[in-house]
């Protein structure tokens, strides 16, 4: 099987995403916030392969989802603390 040139929207622009993940993740702690990632970037990889994305770009839509899911939970604190 060959790359494809096929690019997805990008997913740390698909607000409802990144806000559902941000909501589970920060209601987690330590291993199990862990897991949680872990699993859900290996079901969006998977999903991205299924439909054409070549591995090292689905890697990094999933590393750049991941600083948007984050920078949403540290938004989201600097806003509960003001």
């Amino acid at each position: 099987m060959c790359d494809s040139n096929i690019s997805a929207f990008p997913l740390h622009r698909r607000r409802k995403l990144v806000e559902g993940i941000a909501r589970v993740l920060k209601s987690k702690n330590g291993e199990d916030a862990n897991v949680f990632w872990r699993n859900t970037a290996k079901q969006i990889l998977v999903h991205l392969s299924e439909s054409g994305i070549a591995p090292i770009l689905a890697k990094q839509e999933v590393v750049t989802l991941l600083h948007a899911v984050l920078d949403d939970i540290a938004m989201r604190s600097a806003a509960t603390l003001a």
